[in-house]
């Protein structure tokens, strides 16, 4: 793994693996975040509802290109979910 890494602070417990993808031309290693991970966190730590929580993963971390190593959030699906937007 590269050392470029990067990481979305205070969410360490949420990482969940990572993974090489394809920027442009350019092979890249991403951070993998569980949003239910984030998702929890948020709601105990910050005390945040589920929809302030949501929302903030959406406009705060999904939202948020911060180059071409953006850490990834994944949520949990099943074939069947994905199944629904194919």
């Amino acid at each position: 793994m590269s050392a470029q890494l990067l990481k979305i602070d205070g969410f360490d417990g949420a990482i969940i693996g990572a993974c090489m993808t394809w920027h442009g031309n350019m092979l890249v290693e991403r951070v993998i975040y569980s949003g239910e991970k984030i998702l929890k966190e948020l709601m105990t730590r910050d005390k945040m509802s589920q929809e302030e929580a949501e929302e903030f993963i959406t406009f705060n971390m999904v939202g948020a290109y911060v180059g071409e190593a953006t850490p990834i959030v994944m949520w949990n699906a099943t074939a069947e979910d994905i199944n629904e937007y194919t």
